[in-house]
């Protein structure tokens, strides 16, 4: 793997030291524009704008995410399943075509002390008292797991996504996290209205920057304030909020129901499929 150790910005061009992570082997090249997207915790952006902690908002969560080797017993491949209580969650997304991935996602007020010890153990311990079956196989499955992610929750919150001749993009500049639902979204409408503001002003990189970022931060903007809302249905902060969020759910459903067919099948029905509970 190739990462960027310095980043000097001169007149007509940008030159960056790369560094081969396996051998130490440095070089440097010359480019008219470096695009930063190189995930939340950014080289590009930690090298040029200044340390992570400046633009890490923390959530006081944690998610554990992997690809389960089959389905929870007794589910069809393709369903999604949903176990929520209040402070910690469940979720199995299921697929057509491959294995189910599964997410753990809680809420904790020590973030560090999460990486202490066995990961794990942890899980279990932190999951502990949920009695069902899927959980169980999630976590059984986890042990299991050749790879997984796990990491603390945040959003990237910048004043502006570019210096000079670089520029951020996608997580690296606003990390909406996984609670929003939109971080894939956003990263593929970022990237493609960089691509058009650089063409409608081609001699003049400020004034093309300028206007992509004019163009795209309200949209950042609105999904990264509702991604807190989004996080209530994802893992509930409380056993009220559990309560308030199995209501809501059970409100849509009865919606959903009193439609007919060919509404609720339609392009804007809600997105509720498999088991919540």
């Amino acid at each position: 793997m190739t990462t960027p150790v310095a980043i000097t910005e001169g007149p007509a061009e940008v030159q960056v030291l790369l560094e081969n992570a396996g051998t130490g082997a440095q070089s440097r090249e010359s480019f008219d524009l470096v695009v930063g997207a190189d995930g939340m915790r950014s080289s590009v952006r930690r090298i040029v704008f200044g340390p992570n902690e400046d633009y890490l908002t923390t959530w006081n969560a944690m998610i554990c995410a992997f690809q389960l080797k089959e389905q929870a017993p007794s589910y069809e491949a393709s369903d999604s399943i949903i176990i929520a209580r209040a402070k910690r969650a469940v979720w199995v997304f299921g697929l057509a075509d491959h294995a189910p991935t599964a997410l753990l996602t809680y809420r904790t007020s020590d973030i560090q002390d999460q990486f202490s010890g066995s990961r794990v153990d942890r899980l279990r311990s932190v999951f502990s008292g949920m009695d069902d079956p899927v959980v169980r196989h999630v976590l059984d499955s986890l042990e299991q797991a050749p790879d997984h992610l796990f990491d603390s929750v945040h959003q990237v919150r910048m004043p502006r996504w570019s210096k000079g001749r670089v520029v951020l993009v996608g997580d690296a500049a606003w990390c909406m996290n996984l609670y929003s639902g939109m971080g894939a979204t956003s990263s593929l409408r970022g990237g493609a209205a960089l691509g058009v503001a650089l063409r409608e002003h081609p001699d003049d990189l400020a004034a093309a920057l300028d206007a992509w970022e004019a163009g795209l931060r309200p949209f950042i903007t609105k999904h990264q304030r509702t991604a807190r809302l989004k996080q209530q249905m994802f893992v509930p902060s409380s056993r009220r909020a559990e309560a308030l969020r199995s209501v809501l759910l059970g409100l849509v459903r009865w919606i959903r129901g009193r439609r007919p067919a060919t509404e609720a099948g339609g392009p804007h029905a809600p997105a509720l499929s498999g088991t919540s509970r």
